[in-house]
């Protein structure tokens, strides 16, 4: 992307910004076209940015006993940071493309400051903070649900994972093992 066309996509974030709030924001980002596979944050690692994902997807994941569980998916539109990366700590989780994808590259600290002095720049922040947080409560929920629900749920919600995501990505992110997701997907 070029630099009029990050500009052109942050005025169409949810939250509108004023002119001079939109100059700063594009001022403190970078356009990023990188192919699938590539890891964006790395769990135990610092990182100083977060990312909003114009085309393709992600997953983030972490370890647990040697096996990768998928905690999230991204697509176009969305935000992908963790919590330990936004207050200048290490992350939490690893972040991978799944897809090629464009991506517009904040820094967190210059973000962090606008937010301090532009309102609107503020309220966008608050926005991703609320709409991540809405997300956690829903992911907490699906955990009080059988495997055949939580799988009905999630697809009926996000048809777009059978086609974007492997199956085994989905499986670990339903929290279940491959076979059980092969045999709920068959009894559909």
């Amino acid at each position: 992307m070029k630099n009029d066309e990050v500009t052109d996509y942050l005025g169409t974030l949810p939250e509108p910004l004023e002119t001079e709030s939109l100059e700063a924001l594009a001022a403190i980002t970078c356009s990023l076209t990188l192919p699938k596979g590539t890891v964006l944050m790395e769990a135990g690692n610092p990182h100083d940015c977060f990312y909003i994902l114009v085309k393709g997807s992600a997953k983030s994941y972490h370890w647990n006993d040697g096996e990768s569980v998928c905690n999230w998916f991204a697509f176009e539109d969305e935000v992908l940071a963790t919590m330990g990366a936004l207050e200048g700590g290490v992350s939490n989780e690893t972040i991978e493309l799944t897809e090629d994808s464009v991506l517009i590259q904040i820094n967190s600290e210059a973000f962090a400051h606008l937010a301090e002095y532009r309102r609107d720049i503020g309220r966008l922040g608050f926005h991703w903070l609320a709409e991540h947080t809405k997300f956690l409560g829903q992911q907490v929920g699906l955990h009080t649900l059988s495997a055949r629900d939580r799988y009905n749920k999630v697809i009926e919600a996000h048809p777009e994972l059978l086609q974007r995501v492997s199956l085994t990505d989905l499986a670990s992110f339903l929290g279940m093992r491959k076979e059980t997701l092969s045999r709920v997907r068959g009894r559909g």
